[in-house]
């Protein structure tokens, strides 16, 4: 049943509700907002109902079972956490390498105003950040713990499969990078029992990027 959800969900966020699909929906026009940023918030807004509530009414109606069950725990985070610091330490370097290139500069932020616009930078970033929690609740939490339950390690390559489909509008060495990334993270959330730091790291990750397009445009 999960990997039957994952595939609706992804149908339905491409064709309907990522930036450049949400205007078909009609929603973003119904926002006091620039455009491009309205149709961002109805993205964010789709995955936390599609990746974190649903799969959390799914936990505890469907399988009676607590959300720690699929890494909402907090135990253990603190000591946890410099892991993840380290390894965005790491791919800092990568990060700035990245910026260099023109294809990141032209689609970072998702949201093109952000990159005139300090206010529209700053509500697009919050919004962006809460969009990983979402994220990472759903493929290293919800999806990556029901698999293991009946595939064990195995779960971890069978999430990086549709991991690595969102990410294929992006470019390519950042989509490959989805691939070692959903692997290293998939490892870390089982061994842990918990998606919190795979989260701190995407934000920082995601942020840094934004930040560094935006330097590159003129903005910061």
């Amino acid at each position: 049943m999960a990997l039957l959800y994952t595939a609706v969900v992804l149908a339905v966020t491409e064709y309907w509700l990522i930036p450049s699909s949400a205007p078909r929906t009609g929603l973003p026009q119904r926002l006091p907002l620039p455009p491009d940023l309205a149709a961002g918030l109805v993205w964010i807004a789709s995955t936390l109902l599609f990746f974190t509530l649903i799969p959390a009414l799914l936990v505890r109606l469907w399988h009676r079972a607590p959300l720690r069950s699929v890494g909402y725990g907090t135990t253990g985070l603190l000591r946890h956490l410099p892991v993840y610091l380290a390894l965005y330490a790491l791919m800092a370097p990568l990060i700035w390498l990245a910026s260099l290139r023109a294809d990141f500069v032209s689609l970072y932020p998702f949201v093109p105003s952000a990159r005139s616009s300090l206010l529209v930078l700053l509500a697009w970033e919050l919004a962006y950040a809460v969009q990983f929690v979402a994220l990472e609740s759903f493929f290293r939490g919800y999806l990556l713990f029901t698999c293991e339950a009946r595939m064990g390690l195995l779960a971890v390559p069978v999430m990086v499969v549709p991991y690595t489909m969102i990410h294929f509008h992006k470019p390519f060495p950042e989509c490959l990078g989805a691939v070692v990334a959903g692997l290293v993270l998939g490892h870390l959330a089982l061994r842990f029992r918990v998606f919190w730091g795979g989260a701190l790291l995407h934000i920082l990750v995601a942020v840094s990027m934004d930040l560094l397009a935006v330097h590159h445009a003129g903005l910061l």
